[in-house]
């Protein structure tokens, strides 16, 4: 494959295979080798430091600690044991740390589930874990019975039950993360010990014993958790538990450095960006700022160095097959001055290598990325087949190895840092999450009334992906209406799945060979996008300001009155960014509660100057 025009860094390298040097060597020098281990180790050191903050409560390094051993001894009595899964359901808490530690503890894994997910989908993935018990106090009718604390760290530590002794190591199972599955079923990536101790063992993000104190907003189902929770409590760090998550972030980002000390910050990429657009000052204060999930925005970047030049920019990337994080890079101005901003080099245990097939590409030459080392994921929950196909044996300059084929394409620069260039597939990716179309169509198909479906992407100016589009054929006599459908698969899909639009055709349009013209429907969506902002124009100053913040932050030309924020595409990031601008542009902050309840250009205007908000 030829590499791109835009190569950074490629020079006239393109026939010079990489450095075997920019592959760290393999060290398994750590201070534990499993998850709950580098935590004991941190509450010894310093069992009365504080590890998390909730609130107005403070958890020390000990408590904690103590309080996962007694929910560890319940479990054990309950059938929890090494080698099972243990699926949890609870919102974000001191005790759901203690009881994913617990379960470590134990030689399980923990696969942390989502409150909001559809209950269909929550119990279809229960079931396919097998588990003794489901860690929940949420109602509902669950394939095996439920457990949960029922108590506070403290009074679970001062119970001071300990569990058995069992001989866990840095091979065995950790935690699952299910993502969205190409077969319509979402896939369950088991991960090992050994990809979470790698990293952090001692974190250049967040190194050991540096006072870090960092808000946990990411959603623990997603492997990235691990970079504001995991990160900095296997270092004797604090985390300040975010019950809002990012969009929680955004809002308090000032009032968490100035009254709470923060320090440390890791954001989505898609997070980073409209922070930076809509609030770039609020990073004020901070040390340490990381970023990933999706591809860097050069320009963003550079808004961020050259007002912030003093706070140390991190760019992460890696597959949950290669559980958390796979490279890192420090971003510096030259970066973003053309091209992409490198993904980086591989952090410690991890080893990058490019290919066509079987062959090493040379510097500068584009091919897969694939990965290997200790943060390889032990496979897929029940699929051997697609764990064959994904996980494989190859040589390479550094011997023969077990590497992950990423279907990422990128190469290696001639500074030997990796850059990314996209995908090999349809996959995509949407507020950091991995989408992967043929889901969203098999639910879709699964509808009473629907014949066929097909998911595209909708891009915003920067070609980032922003939203998915449903296009639908329904069957002779069948009447789904597009809300219906969109409707009905939000009962079955978790928010990221869900289409921002569906669109009924005839007929689907196709290419020569009969297959279905994707492109034909991704222009059509945007095209649909644009008309769907035809209707009454805004009338007054205050509907025209509105109008227009709403028009740039969903990328239209403009926006009737009448028309709904989220018809044409908004969702929950997109209207934390628009809230932001309206309190910037009125000097009045409007609850994104009432957003969402009042959605259109003259329901938004209303709630201004019931506000009092100046005309």
């Amino acid at each position: 494959m030829e590499p791109p025009a835009t190569a950074p860094d490629r020079g006239d390298t393109v026939h010079r295979l990489p450095d075997p040097g920019w592959n760290p060597p393999p060290d398994r020098a750590w201070r534990a080798d499993t998850l709950h281990g580098l935590f004991a180790w941190c509450a010894r050191r310093w069992p009365d430091r504080t590890a998390v903050r909730h609130g107005d409560r403070e958890v020390g390094y000990g408590e904690l600690s103590a309080a996962a051993d007694t929910v560890a001894a319940r479990l054990e009595s309950a059938g929890v044991g090494p080698g099972g899964f243990v699926p949890v359901l609870m919102p974000r808490s001191p005790e759901f740390l203690a009881v994913l530690l617990a379960v470590t503890r134990l030689g399980a894994a923990y696969a942390a589930l989502d409150p909001r997910w559809p209950h269909d989908r929550l119990a279809g993935i229960v079931r396919r874990l097998g588990p003794p018990l489901l860690v929940t106090g949420q109602d509902g009718d669950w394939p095996v019975p439920t457990w949960e604390p029922g108590a506070d760290t403290a009074r679970l530590a001062a119970q001071r039950l300990t569990p058995g002794t069992y001989p866990v190591g840095p091979d065995d199972p950790c935690a699952v993360f299910f993502t969205s599955g190409s077969s319509g079923v979402p896939n369950g990536v088991v991960c090992a010990h050994r990809g979470t101790v790698r990293i952090f063992d001692d974190w250049a993000f967040a190194p050991r014993d540096s006072a870090v104190v960092m808000p946990q907003s990411l959603a623990a189902t997603w492997d990235a958790f691990g970079l504001d929770s995991w990160g900095v409590l296997l270092g004797g760090g604090t985390i300040i538990l975010l019950d809002g998550g990012t969009l929680e972030l955004t809002r308090r980002l000032r009032e968490l450095i100035a009254d709470d000390g923060a320090n440390t910050a890791f954001l989505p990429t898609a997070v980073f960006h409209m922070q930076v657009e809509t609030d770039l000052d609020a990073f004020t204060g901070l040390r340490t700022v990381g970023t990933g999930g999706e591809r860097l925005s050069a320009r963003h970047a550079r808004m961020f160095l050259e007002r912030h030049p003093g706070i140390t920019l991190h760019n992460m990337y890696g597959p949950v097959e290669s559980t958390i994080a796979s490279t890192d890079h420090v971003v510096t101005l030259d970066d973003c001055r053309g091209g992409d901003v490198p993904i980086g080099a591989p952090l410690p245990g991890t080893e990058v290598h490019v290919l066509d097939g079987a062959r090493t590409c040379a510097v500068g030459e584009v091919g897969e990325i694939c990965l290997a080392g200790d943060g390889l994921a032990l496979g897929y929950v029940d699929d051997p087949a697609l764990t064959a196909r994904r996980f494989v044996e190859l040589d390479t300059p550094a011997g023969r190895r077990r590497l992950y084929r990423t279907r990422d394409l990128g190469f290696w620069s001639r500074d030997g840092a990796v850059c990314f260039v996209g995908r090999a597939d349809g996959q995509l990716k949407i507020r950091g999450h991995r989408v992967e179309p043929h889901e969203i169509e098999v639910a879709a198909e699964d509808l009473p009334g629907i014949g066929r479906a097909v998911a595209v992407p909708v891009l915003d100016t920067e070609g980032a992906c922003v939203d998915v589009s449903l296009f639908y054929v329904p069957l002779p006599g069948a009447e789904p209406s597009e809300q219906d459908v969109r409707d009905a698969l939000a009962r079955r899909l978790p928010g990221y799945l869900v289409p921002g639009r569906a669109h009924r055709l005839e007929d689907l349009p196709v290419l020569e060979d009969r297959k279905v013209d994707r492109r034909e429907l991704a222009a059509r969506a945007g095209r649909l996008r644009a008309e769907a902002g035809q209707g009454a124009p805004a009338a007054g100053s205050t509907e025209r300001r509105v109008a227009a913040i709403f028009a740039g932050v969903l990328g239209v030309s403009e926006l009737p009155r009448d028309v709904s924020f989220f018809a044409l595409g908004g969702n929950s990031l997109s209207v934390t960014r628009a809230s932001a601008l309206l309190d910037e542009e009125f000097g009045v902050r409007v609850p994104l509660e009432a957003i969402f309840d009042h959605a259109t250009v003259e329901g938004v205007a209303g709630l201004l100057a019931q506000a009092g908000a100046p005309t």
